[in-house]
């Protein structure tokens, strides 16, 4: 993980969780908390899944319009979350629970990072891409692999929380040129994205797998070896999500060329297939069109 800014103390953990508090990010009695826990549950089973959702009327509503977006092409309106279960099947509605989950959990504007909204966006093509991957590469992982995606950048918005001056330090310089957001993040701020959402992830009692795939996106090699495949396809998946113009403040500019290498290497990735992911994700985003307006 990176080392905070030199001339700054770190932050201790009691400060990330308050700034996760009031970002209506923390808790681990919370509803949202608690979904995000059932829903990383990969023996989560049918009926404990609509449950689930049915408790939360809003964040019913918006499992269904999203089951209803025009990407899904169904031919009748879908009422229930059930109905939903029957028509899209068990993964796709545990990812549409998870992003409304999340989207209603992250507020509009954070001193710091007004615009939310795109990295809201980021991490949504973040976990489609994961999900994407893990279907074609490594099947096994298809029950963390959206959620890990979504959560991957959940420190961006802990971290503008808790030093804004420094991350609008990030955004202006990131402006300036192209440089590794990781380096920017030593010479800025007090706490690296990467470590903020290993804290407040490891309070919500969520798998080490989502915890690792959060704390080494940036660089897979580092991961824990148990978890480095997952923690691959999220950084690799990061990297599609930025080219198919999902970026944000902090990594204005998409990549010209994937950043992971390593990563294509461990999922056997083609330059072809890396651009043909790039549209598929441009293309499954806008099922999520209703949690983006």
């Amino acid at each position: 993980m990176p080392p905070c800014a030199p001339d700054r103390p770190p932050l201790p953990r009691a400060a990330l969780l308050t700034a996760a508090s009031c970002l209506r990010l923390s808790g681990s009695t919370d509803e949202p908390v608690r979904l995000l826990q059932s829903l990383c549950n990969a023996a989560l089973d049918d009926d404990a899944l609509c449950r689930s959702i049915e408790r939360n009327a809003i964040l019913c509503v918006q499992v269904l319009r999203v089951a209803n977006s025009a990407y899904y092409g169904q031919s009748r309106k879908i009422e229930t979350v059930r109905q939903a279960l029957l028509l899209l099947g068990i993964n796709a509605l545990r990812g549409i629970a998870a992003a409304a989950c999340v989207a209603q959990m992250i507020p509009q504007r954070i001193p710091g990072l007004r615009d939310t909204s795109a990295v809201l966006r980021h991490s949504l093509a973040t976990a489609i891409a994961s999900d994407w991957l893990a279907t074609s590469r490594a099947p096994a992982l298809i029950p963390q692999a959206f959620i890990a995606g979504l959560l991957h950048n959940l420190g961006t918005l802990v971290q503008a929380a808790v030093d804004p001056d420094g991350v609008a330090a990030i955004i202006a310089a990131s402006r300036t040129g192209p440089c590794e957001l990781r380096q920017l993040e030593k010479e800025h701020v007090a706490i690296g994205h990467e470590d903020a959402a290993a804290v407040v992830l490891d309070a919500w009692q969520l798998p080490h797998s989502v915890i690792a795939a959060a704390s080494h996106h940036h660089q897979p090699a580092e991961a824990p070896e148990t978890h480095r495949t997952l923690v691959s396809l999220v950084a690799l998946a990061a990297d599609l999500a930025l080219a198919s113009g999902s970026t944000f403040p902090l990594e204005p500019v998409a990549p010209t060329v994937p950043r992971h290498r390593g990563a294509i290497a461990v999922l056997d990735l083609s330059a072809a297939e890396f651009a043909a992911a790039c549209e598929e994700v441009r293309q499954r985003l806008t099922r999520f069109g209703p949690l983006l307006s």
